[in-house]
This record gives structure tokens, C-alpha cells and sequence, in this order.
């Protein structure tokens, strides 16, 4: 009869932080200087106080991603006559 091997606790990995996903979209990316800029300083500036990322929320983190992608976006094209 083999020996029993030891039961291995199975530790539950913790959910990813949904925070991250949206944060990671500004990694190595340029901000145009002027509020956005300054609302991403403020932001990350939050997010490295502490153990509970100063509260920043994933709205605020997704409405700074609309308003940056909304300085990308490139004007319609006029219909050539």
C-alpha cells in the first residue's frame, strides 16, 4: 500500500482588482499637458498613498479614459464631392 501523500491546502486566489484593468490602459501612454494631465497626476498620486489605493474608484478611472480618448479622436471625414 503507497504512503498517503499530505492533503495540499488550496488557497482561493483573490479576485483581480477591477481598478487595474482600466489603470493599466494609461501605462506608457501620453497625456497631453493641461487637465487630463493633472487629473491623472491626482489620481496616481491617490492610488500610491496607501494600501487601500486612497479610495479611487473605477468610475473615476473610466471617465478619465473616455474624456482622454475623446482628445484622440480624429474629426470626421467631409464627403468628397
Amino acid at each position: 500500500m503507497p504512503p498517503e501523500a499530505p492533503a495540499e491546502t488550496v488557497v482561493p486566489k483573490a479576485p483581480a482588482d477591477p481598478r487595474l484593468k482600466v489603470l493599466k490602459k494609461f501605462k506608457g501612454k501620453f497625456l497631453p499637458k493641461g487637465i487630463l494631465r493633472d487629473r491623472h497626476k491626482a489620481i496616481m498620486t491617490r492610488w500610491d498613498s496607501g494600501e487601500d489605493h486612497g479610495g479611487v474608484t473605477v468610475e473615476e478611472l473610466k471617465a478619465l479614459l473616455s474624456d482622454w480618448r475623446g482628445t484622440r479622436e480624429k474629426p470626421p471625414r467631409l464627403p468628397k464631392a
